[in-house]
């Protein structure tokens, strides 16, 4: 069997995997295995990419559609999986989610917005049980509205952090002239010619968030410190990381 054939292989159980959320029906337990093995196709699959294969892979668009209060959450950690992921992305309205990029960057992207929407959710009926909301004064909606906000800036803060040691590691393992940095310059080079064909102008939009319960606000932030963006997809027994990108 080809290298190529091989990766096509990996790829296509990506798809199967990528598909496996809470939100499509599957148990909590089953999303977490599917998130495992993810990672571990994903690992496997920027170990063997050549600079050949990679400027033979095209680029893909999904969109990720949700609905309900989860959206306050998701509209602010939407940036940071672009990132993390190197994929470009933008929004068509308030509930539509789109991401460009090459195949296995956009199904980690879309697969970790519904890890993401369905922790808001949990943490959040978590925190409608607890008594610090039975407690407190401030109006339901702002009270619930206060903690995804401090959700998302912990989820996103995580993301961005992951992002960022990311990229130091590709710079700490490539010398400017090895094959390893010409790599992440093809990618980008690739994603960026694919989505300048598309002939999409981007513009940025600004929302104002304010807080009307801070204490609210401080348990969405210890919530967001608890969603398993670090879990182990490599292995049990292996470092706590979401799976290298692909170089």
């Amino acid at each position: 069997m080809t290298q190529q054939t091989e990766l096509e292989k990996v790829k296509g159980r990506i798809r199967a995997l990528a598909a496996r959320t809470v939100d499509r029906g599957c148990s909590e337990a089953e999303a977490l295995a599917a998130a495992q093995k993810i990672g571990e196709l994903l690992e496997v699959y920027g170990l063997t990419m050549s600079e050949v294969e990679l400027r033979q892979e095209v680029c893909m668009q999904r969109e990720v559609v949700f609905s309900g209060p989860r959206l306050q959450a998701l509209a602010t950690i939407f940036l940071s999986v672009v990132d993390l992921t190197e994929t470009k992305g933008w929004m068509v309205g308030r509930q539509t989610f789109v991401f460009h990029g090459l195949e296995p960057d956009v199904l980690m992207a879309e697969y970790l917005l519904h890890l993401v929407a369905g922790a808001v959710d949990h943490e959040e009926a978590a925190y409608r049980a607890s008594p610090a909301y039975q407690r407190s004064r401030i109006t339901p909606q702002n009270r619930l509205r206060s903690f995804r906000y401090g959700f998302a800036e912990r989820v996103s803060k995580r993301i961005e952090e992951l992002a960022a040691r990311r990229r130091a590691a590709e710079e700490a393992a490539s010398m400017p002239t090895s094959s390893g940095t010409a790599l992440v310059l093809v990618k980008e080079r690739i994603v960026a010619d694919s989505f300048r064909e598309l002939g999409i102008r981007l513009r940025t939009s600004y929302t104002t968030r304010t807080v009307r319960d801070g204490a609210a606000y401080r348990k969405g932030m210890e919530a967001g410190g608890r969603v398993s963006l670090e879990r182990p997809l490599r292995g049990a027994g292996g470092a706590a990381s979401l799976p290298g990108r692909s170089r």
